[in-house]
């Protein structure tokens, strides 16, 4: 039972150390996390068959315990090499955090694009405001000059009275 409970331990740290390199792999230092990400699917996989040699010799109803103490030490530095590469995949994420420093030249543009737009969009808003004011005044001037301030029939009307 001991070596089924170090088999899934093992899986689920190889899991773990799969999951950590694919999540690191879309950060800036992307093309450094390929490797261990393969190192880590075959780990895996690695770890998967005695599970499914498990599983199959269940199904069969072959399934036997036996633990001799040459076996057991044996099952246990396959979880000694997962948990040590574990590890190792940590300490290079933050090795690599502290030798490549961040571009910011990137970011820093796209704030200043997103600033530029901002800026130009509550612009462009003032200035329509402007125009429409601008455009109103205009047609109240012609109106005047025009004599078309008051509708025809209403000048009609005060002419007559």
């Amino acid at each position: 039972m001991l070596i089924l409970l170090v088999a899934i331990i093992t899986t689920f740290i190889c899991f773990l150390s799969i999951i950590a390199s694919v999540r690191f792999l879309f950060t800036k230092q992307g093309l450094f996390w390929l490797i261990p990400l393969v190192l880590s699917v075959t780990f895996l996989i690695m770890s998967i068959s005695p599970l499914v040699l498990v599983a199959t010799q269940m199904i069969d109803g072959s399934y036997q315990v036996s633990i001799s103490p040459d076996r057991s030490v044996r099952e246990v530095v396959p979880l000694i090499i997962v948990l040590l590469w574990y590890t190792m995949i940590i300490s290079f994420r933050y090795a690599l955090k502290l030798v490549i420093p961040d571009n910011t030249y990137f970011e820093n543009k796209k704030k200043n694009l997103d600033e530029a737009q901002y800026i130009q969009k509550k612009e462009r808003q003032k200035y329509l405001i402007q125009q429409m004011k601008r455009n109103k005044k205009k047609i109240d001037i012609s109106r005047e000059v025009a004599g078309t301030t008051y509708p025809i029939k209403w000048v009609t009307l005060y002419d007559e009275h």
